[in-house]
């Protein structure tokens, strides 16, 4: 139901956009921008998209499409492209849009500036809106299915899986590992290219993904005192996106101490999930509380917050940083 309403809500904006009068276009363009901000789903996606390329700037994109009187696309990838397609339909100004259209398609002998801007937003929001279509038919993006994991986690299968760990604190780790991927292959039909943590020994899932879409993820458990050893699993993650040629990597932390671990990353404030940009990839942190709380939130006293720096994170890219 989720896919089909977000399947038909992106035909029917997109339908809107490309017939709006030019009159009309700076408020079609925001309501449509507005509809895609509060799908998480759809957000996701977007995020993938710019870790995978960033474009250039609005400014020089229409600088070149002026230049060469047409609309034209230099980015190096399909997600470049969408990338910058979102950032016209976010960020150009009130009145930009027709203005746009008229240099750019006037040589073509077309008079009419409703259908100049038909034009405009057909060429630029296809790729964009296609792009979307085609990702949710296909999965759902990999941060809203992060997203419902963390919370099916800690609104449901927590204390159980605490329960098992503590029978097996020494393998824990694979426990929460196991439990994560076989979650991301049912809700999102996602495998990974991590270790298979079994105890048959399987190499790797590599040799068996082609069909998949596979992702470059790993967990790893927070302790107290273990603020390092999440930080190097962020440099194991990179290694891994490097190893494989992937821009965008994911560490998802099981937090089992009743500390806050904050994580200080390279986005804006409020970015959910939090991410480290390092040398052109992006390692998204998504945090579990995993650990049920030994008491009522008003006996618990105020709350220890330990914190992940970028500071740390590029010391353990620089290998300068031992596991405490």
């Amino acid at each position: 139901m989720l896919k089909q309403d977000l399947h038909d809500g992106l035909a029917r904006r997109y339908r809107t956009l490309t017939a709006a009068r030019s009159k009309n276009i700076d408020n079609e363009m925001r309501y449509a921008a507005d509809w895609i901000r509060k799908q998480p789903a759809l957000m996701g996606l977007l995020q993938e998209a710019r870790g995978t390329e960033e474009p250039p700037s609005l400014e020089e994109w229409l600088t070149e499409c002026y230049q060469e009187h047409g609309v034209v696309w230099r980015t190096g990838t399909e997600e470049g492209r969408v990338a910058l397609a979102w950032d016209f339909l976010t960020t150009i100004g009130p009145g930009q849009t027709e203005a746009a259209a008229i240099e750019i398609f006037l040589r073509s002998g077309e008079g009419n500036i409703d259908r100049l801007v038909n034009n405009l937003t057909t060429e630029v929001f296809s790729p964009l809106f296609e792009w979307l279509l085609e990702r949710i038919q296909r999965t759902s993006s990999v941060i809203h299915t992060l997203r419902r994991y963390v919370h099916r986690v800690e609104t449901y299968d927590r204390d159980a899986l605490h329960a098992l760990y503590l029978e097996r604190t020494a393998t824990g780790e694979e426990l929460y590992n196991d439990d994560l991927q076989k979650r991301l292959f049912d809700d999102g039909d996602y495998v990974t290219y991590a270790k298979v943590r079994t105890a048959s020994g399987e190499p790797d899932l590599i040799g068996d993904v082609d069909s998949w879409d596979p992702i470059i993820l790993d967990g790893k458990l927070y302790k107290v005192g273990k603020v390092k050893y999440v930080a190097n699993g962020v440099h194991q993650v990179y290694e891994y996106a490097v190893d494989h040629g992937q821009h965008t990597g994911y560490l998802v932390v099981f937090n089992l101490t009743d500390h806050i671990l904050n994580i200080d990353g390279d986005g804006p404030a409020g970015t959910w999930p939090p991410y480290f940009e390092i040398a052109g990839v992006r390692i998204y942190v998504v945090v579990v509380r995993a650990s049920p709380p030994e008491t009522t939130a008003s006996k618990r006293g105020p709350a220890k917050v330990t914190t992940l720096t970028g500071d740390l994170v590029q010391r353990a890219v620089a290998g300068d940083l031992e596991e405490s």
